[in-house]
C-alpha cells in the first residue's frame, strides 16, 4: 500500500468524535508550531513522525520545535515556548514537560487568544491554562500496570528509575508503580538521575548498578523510557543476576522490543507516540477549519507490549519505520 492511501486509511480507521467548539480564533497568516521533545530521545521521533505523517495527510504546514541539548531542558523549555508565543502562532502544540516555567506561558498564549492543545505531559493542567485539550498517556495507569505486572511475577522489592525528574508526567509513572506495589504489600525504591545523563546508557547504567550492590534484594526494575532500560538490562548483566531481577520499562525502542523476544526485559507499556503527533495535527485541522475538537484527554496508554504481542509489534514497524515508537 502506498504511504498516502496508507495514511488515509489510517486516519478513517482512527476517526474520532468530534465536538463543536467556538471557531478559532488564531492568526490565520501565523505558523502552526509544535513545541515537543528531543529528537535524540527515539520517543520523540515516532511522536515527529506522527506530526509529518499527519500534516502531509491533512495539507497542513507545522513546525516541530525542541532543544538540540538536553543538559538544560528545565529552562530551555520555556524559552523555546516564549519564542514560539511571539511569533503570533496560528496555533501550538506543546509538550507541558516542565509546568513550573511553561504553564504561565501556556496561559499567556491562551489569553491572546492562540489556540493550544497539550501533548504527552501536562494531563492534569490543560483545563485550568485554557488549552483545548491533551492527547497522551495516563501516566499513574502506566506505572500502576507496571507495578500490578511486576506484583503478579513475584517481585518483592521494586526499583523505579526516573530519568527525567522535575516533569511531573514521568514522576507519576513511578507514583502509580509505587501504589500497585504498596497494595500487593510490596517494598519499592525510587531513584533519579540529572536529565544531562537521560541519554547517556553508561551513566544510566552505572546509576543502576550501583543501586542494585546497595541493595542486593531489588528484584525488580522499572524503568521510564526504552534508553534507560537497555541500561537496567547491562546494570543487572554486570552485577551478575541476569536472570534474577525481573526489568519492565515504560515506551519501546527496537532494542528494548528484541530484549522482550529473547526474555532480557518482561514488558514495555507502550504510550503510543505516534498516536500523539499524529492525532495532535488532526485535531488541529479539525479545530482551524471546522472548530471541533475532542472534549478532555484523549488517552494513547498504556497499552503492554510483552511476550505475546511483541513479534507482531517489530512486524509492523519493518513496513512502517517509527510507527510503533522504536528506531
Amino acid at each position: 500500500m502506498k504511504k498516502a492511501a496508507w495514511l488515509k486509511a489510517a486516519a478513517a480507521a482512527g476517526a474520532m468524535a468530534f465536538s463543536l467548539g467556538a471557531p478559532a480564533s488564531a492568526n490565520d497568516d501565523g505558523p502552526i508550531i509544535a513545541v515537543s521533545g528531543p529528537l535524540s530521545w527515539p520517543f520523540f521521533a515516532a511522536v515527529k513522525q506522527g506530526f509529518d505523517d499527519a500534516s502531509e495527510l491533512f495539507d497542513l504546514d507545522y513546525q516541530y520545535v525542541a532543544v538540540t541539548d538536553t543538559a538544560n531542558m528545565t529552562s530551555d523549555y520555556p524559552r523555546l515556548l516564549q519564542q514560539a508565543i511571539s511569533r503570533n502562532p496560528r496555533m501550538l502544540l506543546v509538550g507541558e514537560f516542565f509546568p513550573d516555567g511553561m504553564d504561565p506561558l501556556i496561559k499567556e498564549a491562551t489569553a491572546k487568544g492562540i489556540p493550544v492543545l497539550i501533548h504527552n505531559s501536562g494531563q492534569t493542567l490543560w483545563e485550568q491554562n485554557g488549552s483545548l485539550g491533551f492527547v497522551g498517556e495516563d501516566p499513574f495507569q502506566m506505572g500502576y500496570q507496571a507495578g500490578k505486572i511486576h506484583a503478579e511475577k513475584g517481585v518483592k522489592k521494586g526499583l523505579c528509575f526516573n530519568q527525567v525528574p522535575g516533569n511531573p508526567t514521568v514522576e507519576e509513572r513511578c507514583n502509580g508503580y509505587v501504589a500497585a506495589m504498596e497494595e500487593a504489600g510490596l517494598e519499592t525504591i525510587y531513584q533519579t538521575i540529572g536529565t544531562g545523563d537521560a541519554t547517556n546508557p553508561q551513566a544510566m547504567a552505572q546509576a543502576i548498578k550501583g543501586t542494585l550492590q546497595a541493595n542486593a534484594d531489588i528484584d525488580g526494575i522499572y524503568t521510564l523510557n526504552a534508553v534507560p532500560a537497555m541500561s537496567a538490562v547491562r546494570a543487572v548483566d554486570e552485577v551478575g543476576r541476569t536472570g534474577e531481577v525481573v526489568i519492565g520499562t515504560a515506551d519501546l525502542s527496537n532494542e528494548a522490543l528484541k530484549a522482550i523476544q529473547d526474555g532480557r526485559l518482561a514488558f514495555a507499556m507502550d504510550q503510543q507516540p505516534y498516536l500523539q503527533g499524529f492525532m495532535s495535527i488532526q485535531i488541529a485541522y479539525q479545530y482551524l477549519n471546522f472548530g471541533l475538537h475532542p472534549i478532555g484527554h484523549v488517552k494513547t496508554g498504556p497499552l503492554v507490549i510483552d511476550a505475546d504481542n511483541v513479534d507482531a509489534t517489530l512486524e509492523v514497524n519493518e513496513t512502517h519505520t517509527g510507527v510503533r515508537g522504536a528506531s
